[in-house]
């Protein structure tokens, strides 16, 4: 509900302060959401790392674990301050933007196109100015009812995390990096808006994840850039393939949408369905021609709005 969602615009407020004095990493919510998880995406699960797993890999787990502990004192801390604490101010509306456009139209339907070329890689500058647009189309100020999240990067929704940001990372950079991940994950999964993906594109890894904290997806079936020889999009968590292990939030929100013997398929061989094949699994709603993807959207966020949100 939008009180929940208030109370976690506080919390961002108060990690973010938190994070420039202390670098710290990770939100606190995601906590919750870890009892009961698997540590990895082995079959029988557990918190082992996988054989053949690089010290650097270990580091950055470890590095993930230190900052979930840590927010989650900031947490406890903040639990037990003065409840007559001045608030955190409301979220303004981003200025400078570069690499999202954002436009609201008469009907408060806001269409978020990710625009961060060449295939729209997530770093750390570009989570925090998602969630930055997404915290104030929150507002009432904003007038949106509704959201669609899309690219403007013809092919491509998003390629996913940006892998310079994992390569011989600087520690306070990284954190702050994860920091984002988390928070545009924690956003879209409590947003008290209806969000509509439109994948105009190939959808892996960070883009799946993107996608799947949404309420529905339409998804493109293929390039038509050649018509007499379509080529298929494709999205799913391929992490695995390049050495990386997805965190356990990851791995539920696949679940959820999914179920967990998909979900752990998917994760162990990092496999990515075409568009078709993604609709069979339930891994997206609607697929239409790569034209279509933006207007069925609208017409999709325009159905959702149209519901009381109380």
């Amino acid at each position: 509900g939008s009180n929940s969602f208030c109370t976690l615009l506080d919390m961002f407020a108060l990690r973010r302060a938190a994070a420039q004095r202390a670098s710290v990493v990770t939100v606190a919510s995601a906590m919750r959401l870890q009892s009961g998880r698997r540590g990895n995406q082995g079959p029988r699960g557990g918190n082992a790392p996988p054989q053949g797993m690089s010290q650097q890999q270990m580091q950055q787990q470890m590095q993930q674990q230190r900052a979930m502990e840590q927010m989650q004192q900031m947490q406890q801390q903040a639990e037990a301050e003065n409840e007559d604490e001045v608030p955190p101010p409301p979220p303004k509306k981003p200025e400078d933007s570069k690499f999202t456009k954002v436009d609201v139209n008469a009907d408060g339907i806001a269409v978020v196109r990710m625009s961060r070329a060449p295939v729209n890689s997530l770093n750390l500058e570009f989570f925090t100015e998602l969630a930055d647009w997404f915290m104030w189309l929150s507002t009432d100020e904003s007038g949106c009812k509704s959201v669609v999240l899309t690219s403007d990067i013809a092919t491509v929704f998003s390629a996913g995390i940006d892998i310079t940001e994992l390569h011989e990372p600087q520690a306070e950079r990284f954190e702050r990096f994860w920091m984002s991940f988390q928070e545009i994950w924690l956003v879209l999964n409590s947003y008290p808006k209806p969000v509509i993906a439109a994948i105009n594109g190939n959808s892996p890894a960070g883009g799946c994840i993107l996608s799947i904290c949404c309420d529905y997806r339409v998804m493109a079936r293929a390039s038509l850039k050649d018509p007499a020889n379509p080529k298929p999009y494709r999205i799913g968590l391929n992490e695995t393939k390049l050495g990386i292990i997805a965190p356990p939030w990851v791995m539920k929100s696949l679940a959820y949408t999914i179920g967990d013997r998909k979900a752990e398929k998917m994760l162990q061989l990092g496999e990515t369905p075409t568009a078709d094949e993604a609709l069979a699994m339930g891994l997206v709603d609607r697929v239409v021609e790569e034209t279509e993807v933006l207007d069925v959207a609208m017409k999709e966020a325009a159905k959702f709005g149209a519901i009381p949100a109380e």
